[in-house]
């Protein structure tokens, strides 16, 4: 399984006409490829502005029809040019990961994902991908919530993330609350991690919240 996401920056500029165009544009992919692809933007987080489109798919060829039929859809087209003037030039992004652990897709019905990044040091690629999925498991042990671990398939070789849905605010600070103070759980990223993941390189943190569409 893949998680593709689409992310673009608003110029600030009639932010709901931008809202609402992101909405239809939403609706008209899930319309026409029958993928069901989620919405959402940062909060309280770096990247204000940004809208990102996130979906599952089984294999590349689902992710290949998918655009093919996009391509030739004049009624998506349309929605894009209007949705041009309002976006920052050259910040549409595209970025491909493999689930390796958790579950197959992200929750559909939560309302905020948290997402942790960071990559593989050189020569630790088994140890980091092992310690992946280690961090996930435990985890999940100590909020009960799943999470998926994933590998950058496109964009930093060796970068990895953390993704985990909740239904709302609250769930989220719980889970990140019981995270911080579990003392097993600290002591374990830090002696683990030390030397498996680059030191050198930020491993940037935010949370997103999904747009109802």
């Amino acid at each position: 399984m893949y998680l593709f996401s689409r992310r673009l920056v608003l110029n600030g500029t009639r932010l709901r006409e931008a809202i609402g165009l992101s909405v239809e544009i939403t609706q008209k992919v899930n319309q026409i490829t029958g993928q069901q692809v989620l919405l959402s933007t940062p909060v309280f987080s770096p990247g204000t502005q940004t809208l990102i489109w996130g979906t599952a798919v089984p294999d590349l060829a689902t992710l290949e029809a998918a655009g093919d039929k996009l391509q030739v859809d004049d009624g998506f087209n349309d929605l894009i040019e209007k949705m041009v003037p309002l976006v920052i030039p050259g910040s549409l992004d595209d970025q491909l990961r493999s689930i390796i652990s958790g579950p197959t897709e992200p929750d559909r019905s939560a309302e905020y994902y948290a997402v942790v990044r960071t990559s593989i040091a050189a020569g630790k690629f088994a140890d980091g991908m092992a310690l992946g999925v280690e961090i996930a498991e435990r985890a999940k042990a100590i909020t009960g919530v799943p999470t998926i671990f994933a590998a950058d398939a496109t964009g930093l070789y060796g970068g990895v993330a953390w993704l985990t849905g909740y239904p709302n605010i609250g769930a989220l600070e719980r889970a990140q609350t019981a995270l911080n103070s579990d003392k097993s759980f600290v002591e374990f990223i830090d002696k683990k991690t030390k030397g498996v993941y680059a030191e050198n390189e930020p491993a940037p943190q935010y949370v997103l919240r999904r747009i109802p569409t």
